[in-house]
């Protein structure tokens, strides 16, 4: 699978909804380490449906008021804003769409997580702690090293997903669509990542 945080697949919005294609957009330079505290944000991220029919969109998390026409198609990538009712009986387990549209879990793949930190990164190379590491576009295209030891202002972290929900990548934001791969996981074992940093929060 090809590795993307913020360029993904990009679905047609369907007509009269507030359903969103997926697409991140960051406006902040990156920066030297700084400790101004700002309020946390909600997680999100992006989805894709796997499902074959694709997966109805509801009007209600039990799932009961399926919206009229809007059936997502296979494979398409949608920005959702939070995962409920896992540990929330009676309501359905999905996604939220975002404008009360739902999705069931059954039938999407979590693509990226993502939420507002605000904090430091350290460049430290697991067991080489004078080696740089990459800084990334939003392609993950290269741009530049950053050297070891530096301190950066973070301002978002992402989860990246492969095959079957595995953790792959996890990333923080920089700004201005600036990335730095925080750690790989070969395996679904968190234990097992390779970590290229550390980050400390600056948060209350």
């Amino acid at each position: 699978m090809k590795k993307a945080i913020i360029t993904v697949l990009t679905a047609s919005v369907l007509a009269g909804s507030a359903l969103v294609a997926a697409n991140t957009v960051t406006s902040v330079p990156v920066q030297a380490a700084s400790t101004t505290t700002v309020k946390m944000a909600s997680r999100q991220g992006t989805i894709r449906i796997i499902a074959a029919a694709g997966a109805q969109v509801y009007a209600d998390t039990n799932f009961t008021q399926p919206i009229k026409g809007k059936v997502l198609p296979k494979d398409s990538v949608w920005r959702s804003y939070y995962a409920f009712g896992f540990d929330n009986a009676p309501a359905g387990t999905g996604y939220d769409l975002g404008g009360k549209q739902y999705v069931k879990a059954a039938d999407i793949q979590t693509v990226t997580t993502n939420w507002a930190v605000k904090g430091i990164f350290t460049v430290n190379v697991q067991n080489h702690p004078t080696w740089a590491t990459v800084l990334y576009n939003k392609d993950l295209k290269p741009i530049r090293s950053l050297p070891a030891q530096s301190k950066w202002t973070a301002y978002a972290m992402y989860q990246v997903y492969g095959q079957g929900g595995r953790y792959v990548d996890q990333y923080y934001d920089l700004g201005n669509q600036q990335y730095v791969k925080y750690v790989s996981f070969p395996t679904q074992d968190l234990k097992s990542g390779q970590y290229n940093g550390a980050f400390k929060s600056t948060t209350n």
